[in-house]
């Protein structure tokens, strides 16, 4: 029973500690209503929704944020490299983001 207790406690402590996280703070303003919206710590190769679209985008993580056009991150759009911004306008605003690490 100790064997098993263990190998579970092994797995479940080898998921949770395999997940990487961009370190820092994605900024975005939102397209449709200017609000400045905070992103921290966002996780690495999971997308993440821009709700409203970015109209100003920040990028104060330590990883590369690849932005997309829609928001199921099927349509890249641009990337920014750590410390990089970029503004977008009209229909190609950005919803959605992904952070590689």
């Amino acid at each position: 029973m100790t064997v098993v207790a263990g190998s579970a406690f092994v797995l479940v402590a080898g998921v949770s500690t395999s997940a990487q996280a961009a370190s820092g703070t994605f900024f975005y303003n939102r397209a449709d209503t200017g609000f400045r919206v905070p992103i921290t710590d966002p996780p690495d190769d999971t997308c993440v929704p821009l709700d409203g679209g970015a109209g100003i985008a920040d990028n104060v993580t330590d990883t590369q944020a690849v932005l997309f056009r829609d928001a199921e991150c099927m349509v890249p759009q641009d990337s920014l490299a750590s410390g990089e911004s970029g503004a977008y306008g009209g229909a190609t605003v950005p919803h959605a983001v992904i952070f590689t690490g």
